[in-house]
């Protein structure tokens, strides 16, 4: 299978963890075909030259991609259909990019250049798992490519995908009202796990003994491969961008969002259970300290608004009740939001609500983004399956 490694990133100014991929994947003889980057903002070009040196690259510049829009003139593309699938508008006006536009992006140049695979990292991820050894969290490196190629040449797979070891997501906490703050957010199961967080101090570790592979819609885009032409039955990602008292702010969840439709497909994704390590707020093993810790509390500040930004559209795509769905969230965050404000000494939580509303609010227009996007990827595999990729 002809595999290249997909990367997305802001400013492209080191080959971490790039180089630790690739050494692995030279390790346990896994080819790498070619490694496709795309960045937004700003790039060390010396760093292209030696990574040259070992593998194909695909250098990509959002708003900046002559070759793949010929390449899409050429294949016949309306000129409509390149504005939506390549022109980041949020780039231009604010600075920042979609999530699901970024990673489309490299799935537009993996089906061009005319792959067969796509691995997806993230750029604060490591090809090991940490690994919990005589009550003692260890390093443990892994096959990691020949973890997702196993499954993914199975004929009924399509998508292979884990989730990660490290600190979770979000750091430990409790307080009065955290129940409600994540009712609010959709993520009551965080809260479940938040609840022991001072036992665990919220470290996932990987349990490489005993594996338990299983079939799942929960895709993780640092940690997934994707056979490129499942993309002839699926979606393309998604995801958005809202405006909070004049800032834009990314949704979560392009991810997400590709796993509820593969869903409804008779096609298989596998979890592989192979955590890998995910260093989660940059200073592992550090325990992640939120209330004293600014970078880690607006991240989680950042992640409250994403998951926000991303609900609405997430219940609609999956036909739940939108009003009845709302009027709970509504009625926890209000309460959450003034606890988590509470507990960080920190006002910003305070416009949680308010980003319910807002995000609410928007998603007529979120549907409509989502429906003109599809139109244009659809023209645009169709074009892909006339040439036989």
């Amino acid at each position: 299978m002809k595999v290249s490694l997909g990367i997305i990133t802001k400013h492209f100014n080191t080959l971490e963890p790039i180089d630790e991929f690739l050494d692995n994947a030279s390790k346990y003889n896994r080819k790498i075909y070619s490694v496709i980057i795309v960045y937004s903002h700003s790039c060390d070009y010396r760093l292209i030259e030696s990574l040259e040196e070992k593998v194909k690259v695909f250098l990509v510049k959002i708003n900046n991609a002559p070759q793949i829009k010929q390449q899409l003139i050429k294949l016949g593309v309306s000129p409509e259909s390149i504005d939506i699938l390549l022109n980041c508008h949020d780039l231009k006006k604010y600075g920042i990019v979609p999530y699901g536009l970024n990673r489309n992006y490299v799935v537009i140049q993996a089906l061009l250049s005319g792959l067969e695979g796509l691995v997806f990292i993230d750029t604060d991820v490591y090809p090991k798992v940490l690994v919990k050894e005589d009550k003692e969290v260890k390093e443990k490196e892994i096959d990691f490519f020949g973890r997702h190629l196993e499954y993914l040449k199975k004929e009924e797979v399509i998508i292979t995908t884990s989730d990660y070891s490290g600190y979770y997501i979000i750091p430990p906490m409790k307080f009065e009202g955290m129940k409600e703050l994540f009712i609010g957010l959709q993520k009551e199961k965080a809260y479940e796990f938040l609840m022991e967080s001072s036992k665990h101090k919220c470290l996932v570790v990987d349990n490489y003994k005993e594996r338990r592979v299983f079939e799942t819609n929960k895709i993780l885009g640092g940690n997934v491969a994707i056979k490129l032409n499942a993309f002839k039955e699926l979606p393309p990602f998604f995801s958005t961008v809202y405006n909070i008292n004049g800032e834009q702010v990314l949704s979560r969840g392009e991810d997400t969002l590709l796993g509820i439709k593969l869903k409804k497909s008779n096609k298989k994704c596998i979890d592989i259970d192979t955590r890998i390590f995910h260093n989660t707020f940059g200073n592992y093993p550090e325990v992640p300290d939120v209330r004293n810790h600014s970078f880690i509390r607006g991240r989680f500040y950042y992640g409250c608004l994403g998951w926000l930004g991303r609900n609405p559209f997430l219940n609609w795509l999956q036909g739940k009740d939108i009003r009845e769905i709302k009027k709970r969230q509504k009625e926890n965050i209000s309460i959450g939001s003034k606890a988590i404000a509470s507990y960080l000494n920190d006002e910003r939580f305070l416009i949680l609500p308010e980003a319910l509303e807002i995000s609410y609010y928007n998603l007529e227009n979120v549907i409509e983004e989502y429906k003109k996007t599809l139109k244009s990827w659809n023209e645009f595999i169709s074009k892909i399956k006339e040439i036989g990729r």
